[in-house]
């Protein structure tokens, strides 16, 4: 049978997002005969797909079948099904973003996004109206269409027919009798559980609180909301988890006490906070009765998408770069790249510029790979020359160029931050040109509204009583001098906000945390203005057998002396885990043999593994070989490729294939197994003695190898210097061994 028209309510799409698609589900649109989370009722040429909770007043995202011709079966159809439900989240829920990537593009109410990634080679878009038709009552949104190469909104002919039919017909839907279909077949989706459901488990908050918490998590939960409180802990601690059980005890607590409060929890990445938390929410309260509390109400989302939500953006016709901290860096560095390109061909670099650079940035700029160059610029800015608001030709300008340097940052001479200044200068103008905002104008015009007239009449209604961030460290001193002001007037005083930040400073692969408190090397603590914080420190690590656990103190070990006012002293977390493997070493004579015989032992052991790919990861340290082996014939069928955290979603997906990304791109989850590869003396002797950048190296293998939960290889290449010397340590003390 042809159907005209899916319909799926907006509580259905949760399901839908988390779901496994196969491309055959999408000539019936059929669901297996035990599910219950979803009942497909069918009326004329017209499918429904209704949730538990759907009623007379649910949102619709109705799809107009016909005329969105890429969603046919033999279209693979089901990479522009996951972004309609996406666009379909974002229009009931505008804290769930919609990726910068996807090139959205707004007419009024219309609204077009590209069908699949450009990488996919298909110009296909897909066309959204977010308000339909006023006089029904609903705030449905419609997908009318897909088409080819077409921006222009005029060009696409909209049959506002098959909507009206799908509306006047849903309340017979919801009364139609659910007939539960013959089991048998193959019906093309899996509805399983959002991502962070998968990493906390099945356990309720009453289990949580009741059995399985330590006493430091306890002591953390328990907190009172009425001054801040920094959650250190290495990787594998359960700072998020604690979190998210903290969050849903408050909101129970403060919805039995019939207290009126709204509750945030910021994040750096979309995903971590849309993914991640919100299934480890789903986890512990299946019935997500939190969600519909009368007097406790919470707002998941980035810093970013809060700024965005505020100041009303879309309306404005502005595009921010991204709402994802992660993603916003990586699109950054695009412009960064072309910045130092127009910068190095204009003849007064060429003829006065080029030969005052010191030796070490002077062959940056020279090489044909200029990837250690953009690391240092990028940095620069967010650490410091946007932290700080420094523009060229000002005074901040010249104390810029002529102060001495901290001990986390590297050396560059009085003419190489000259240099960079020039690079920010053309930098902001691609920005300017473009109509792009880049996250640090984001945030710097969001703090500007924070003091706003406007802003202090709104804030008792939309500000909020307490805040949680996740992942501090990301966070640089703009971002967290917004924090303070995202309070109503009635939290409580006496020089104190309930401000609740975890951290972990060694997981962070820049130096924002570090210069975010001052140019005196201290986290950015006292920039949130929230009060005096109490520390509460976890040291029981969940994820992580004792080998690995005891591999990561001695890399711990590794990284440089540095004080920074007691933030970083060597880790003593230990494991609670049953034994396992020690982590080994992998020495290869080439890179060839490197990676074809690493993706040979993944496939291994996703074969091995009940949940398969999930549980296997091959994270690369070095970009571009992650980018030459992303794109390398002879392992292309052997991965799932995670490139931006925004992407974590296609881990539902690694079935029979491992996971291969960066470790920055997959912070937060957790593996079987992982493949660290490409930790390569070369890599971290680029650019001599400089202290940031062999801190920053080290935060990246730190951050990789603490993904693996039971068994570890590192892998190294001879022909790229052997494995790097911060491995030494662990190999010395027998915590890392040679492997075979």
């Amino acid at each position: 049978m042809t159907y005209r028209a899916l319909a799926i309510d907006e509580y259905a799409l949760d399901a839908l997002d988390a779901a496994l698609i196969d491309n055959d589900w999408f000539r019936d649109f059929s669901l297996p005969a035990d599910e219950k989370k979803l009942r497909r009722v069918v009326i004329d040429d017209i499918i429904y797909l209704l949730s538990e909770k759907a009623d007379e007043n649910c949102g619709l995202l109705i799809i107009n079948l016909s005329d969105t011709q890429i969603l046919r079966p033999d279209r693979r159809p089901r990479y522009p099904f996951e972004r309609i439900v996406r666009v379909g989240l974002h229009h009931f829920r505008p804290e769930v973003a919609i990726p910068i990537h996807w090139q959205t593009f707004h007419s009024g109410s219309l609204l077009s996004i590209y069908a699949e990634s450009i990488t996919k080679q298909s110009e296909e878009r897909i066309f959204f109206e977010q308000e339909p038709d006023d006089s029904d009552g609903q705030e449905n949104i419609y997908a009318l269409a897909s088409a080819a190469g077409v921006f222009d909104f005029s060009k696409i002919s909209a049959d506002y027919t098959v909507y009206r039919r799908v509306v006047s017909k849903y309340l017979d839907a919801l009364l139609t009798d659910f007939i539960t279909p013959q089991d048998g077949g193959n019906y093309g989706i899996v509805l399983g559980k959002p991502l962070g459901a998968q990493i906390g488990g099945a356990t309720s908050l009453k289990e949580w609180v009741e059995k399985k918490i330590t006493p430091q998590q306890r002591d953390f939960i328990e907190r009172p909301l009425d001054s801040p409180v920094r959650l250190k802990g290495a990787a594998g601690t359960g700072k998020t988890q604690s979190i998210a059980i903290k969050v849903l005890s408050d909101l129970e607590k403060l919805e039995k006490q019939k207290i009126g409060a709204r509750i945030a929890v910021l994040t750096h990445s979309s995903a971590l906070a849309h993914d991640v938390i919100r299934g480890m929410m789903f986890a512990m309260d299946q019935r997500e009765s939190w969600s519909s509390y009368k007097y406790a109400s919470l707002w998941i989302g980035t810093l970013y998408e809060l700024a965005k939500e505020i100041l009303q953006y879309e309306k404005k016709g502005l595009t921010p770069l991204s709402l994802d901290g992660r993603e916003g860096r990586e699109l950054q560095r695009m412009l960064v790249e072309d910045a130092v390109e127009s910068v190095v061909k204009t003849p007064e670099f060429r003829l006065v510029g080029a030969k005052d650079l010191s030796t070490t940035l002077s062959d940056m700029v020279k090489s044909q790979n200029r990837t250690a160059l953009h690391d240092i610029i990028l940095n620069e800015f967010s650490a410091v020359i946007d932290a700080e608001n420094i523009l060229k030709g000002t005074d901040e300008a010249k104390r810029y160029c002529s102060g001495t340097r901290e001990l986390w940052q590297i050396s560059l001479s009085h003419s190489d931050r000259e240099f960079i200044l020039d690079v920010h200068e053309q930098y902001t103008r691609l920005l300017n040109s473009q109509r792009i905002l880049s996250m640090d104008q984001m945030i710097a015009d969001f703090n500007r509204y924070c003091l706003s007239h406007e802003w202090r009449q709104l804030k008792d209604s939309k500000g909020f009583n307490a805040v949680f961030v996740d992942e501090y460290h990301y966070f640089n001193r703009a971002e967290s001098m917004a924090l303070h002001n995202i309070f109503k007037d009635s939290a409580p005083k006496d020089g104190k906000l309930p401000l609740f930040m975890a951290y972990d400073l060694k997981q962070g692969p820049d130096d924002v945390a570090l210069s975010a408190g001052g140019r005196n090397g201290s986290l950015n603590f006292l920039a949130s203005k929230a009060g005096r914080s109490e520390l509460v420190e976890l040291t029981e690590v969940f994820r992580s057998t004792p080998q690995i656990a005891e591999f990561l103190m001695h890399l711990d070990g590794a990284f440089p002396a540095m004080d920074l006012e007691g933030q970083w002293m060597p880790y003593g977390a230990k494991s609670n885990q049953d034994d396992g493997a020690k982590p080994q070493l992998l020495r290869y004579a080439g890179d060839a043999q490197l990676i074809d015989d690493v993706f040979a032992r993944a496939e291994r052991r996703v074969a091995e593994l009940k949940e398969g790919g999930r549980q296997v990861a091959v994270l690369c340290m070095n970009e571009k070989k992650f980018d030459l082996y992303r794109d390398a014939g002879r392992i292309k069928n052997k991965f799932i490729s995670i490139t931006s955290r925004d992407e974590m979603s296609e881990l539902k997906y690694a079935k029979r294939k491992c996971v291969f990304s960066m470790p920055e791109f997959v912070a937060g989850l957790q593996f079987d197994t992982v493949f660290l590869i490409h930790v390569d003396e070369n890599d971290f002797d680029l650019i001599g003695d400089s202290i940031g950048h062999h801190r920053r190296y080290i935060s990246r293998c730190y951050l990789g190898a603490s993904r693996a939960s039971k068994n570890l290889l590192i892998a190294a290449s001879n022909e790229r210097g052997g494995e790097s010397r911060i491995l030494a340590g662990a190999i010395a003390e027998g915590t890392l061994v040679i492997g075979n």
